[in-house]
């Protein structure tokens, strides 16, 4: 396996990233009032927070991501956490979503939105897959300043060296993005839980 992904397991899961994870699925769930349904986890990487999701709700989860071997990670850990039957680990890219129009009630994303090639066209598609009165919760960030410091402390020391910056979004970019999709109910958030957007369709 890729030394990057075994990386990126073991800071997901288990490491020193995990607490992340649970505070954003508190925030997704209280904002939403989601607990049931169908859900997309775009970007899941190694389930992460898919699992997070899946321990508060009864939601039918879909762990999507670009790559083959990150998802053999996730259905890993979505075995080693007993969730083979709510959480389907799946191929897919933003910018073509492998799901018919309104499928999901709520689609979520930590993290993957910074990588995206095309802010609008993944919007768009996130937004076709969404039935009527279906979530949107995508953006990044730690939950809250106290994990984001306490993360980041961690990693350099582990790693002995800085802990490495997503590529930075504009909120004004964002924000179009959403427009011109024609979201028009949406909340852009930037503080100390991170940069997200939630939106209803």
């Amino acid at each position: 396996m890729d030394k990057d992904l075994q990386t990126m397991d073991s800071l997901s899961i288990t490491g020193v990233r995990a607490p992340i994870y649970p505070i954003i699925a508190e925030q997704i769930v209280d904002e939403l009032k989601i607990r049931e349904g169908i859900a997309i986890d775009v970007g899941a990487g190694p389930a992460a927070l898919s699992i997070a999701m899946a321990r508060i709700t009864n939601l039918e989860i879909y762990a999507m991501d670009i790559s083959t071997e990150i998802l053999e990670i996730a259905q890993k850990s979505i075995e080693n956490e007993g969730f083979n039957d709510r959480i389907k680990p799946i191929l897919g890219d933003v910018h073509q979503i492998p799901f018919q129009d309104h499928f999901a009630n709520l689609i979520f994303s930590r993290g993957s939105m910074f990588f995206w090639n095309d802010l609008t066209t993944a919007f768009k598609e996130i937004n076709r897959v969404l039935m009527p009165g279906g979530f949107g919760f995508i953006g990044g960030g730690f939950g809250s300043a106290a994990v984001k410091k306490k993360v980041k402390k961690q990693i350099k020391h582990q790693s002995n060296r800085p802990y490495e910056n997503s590529p930075k979004i504009q909120v004004d970019d964002l924000e179009t993005a959403v427009k011109d999709v024609g979201i028009h109910s949406y909340t852009i958030i930037n503080d100390e839980s991170g940069l997200w957007v939630i939106f209803k369709k």
